[in-house]
């Protein structure tokens, strides 16, 4: 379900550690089209995604996360979240999309910090 390896010194050069994660999301565009992504990664100011589809970049999205309860990883929980896509590549044949968090609820911060402890103690 989860990846354990932790980023280090990305080319794309972020500050703060990522954690690969294996989750699934959904984005909800400005004119309402929805589209499933896969969640690759999760840090501290951001997530990467991968999509089907080419999404815009600088763009603010709900996306909602199907992040694992912490202590039952059987219970998905549906967390809505706001980004702004940052980026949108090609990579393969999927669309990778770098999007930072804006204006995280404490609850969500506070769920997500745990999973990245809980990451970094699995290494």
């Amino acid at each position: 379900m989860m990846a354990t390896t932790l980023e280090r010194g990305s080319i794309d050069g972020r500050r703060e550690p990522r954690f690969t994660v294996t989750w699934r999301g959904r984005l909800t565009l400005p004119d309402g089209q929805v589209h499933e992504v896969r969640v690759r990664d999760i840090s501290e100011k951001g997530v990467g995604l991968l999509s089907d589809y080419p999404l815009p970049s600088n763009t603010v999205m709900l996306l909602v996360l199907g992040v694992p309860d912490l202590k039952d990883l059987s219970r998905i929980m549906a967390v809505p979240v706001r980004i702004n896509t940052a980026y949108v590549v090609m990579q393969s044949h999927d669309f990778r999309i770098g999007g930072t968090w804006v204006d995280l609820s404490e609850s969500v911060r506070t769920l997500l910090q745990g999973w990245t402890r809980k990451l970094t103690y699995k290494l």
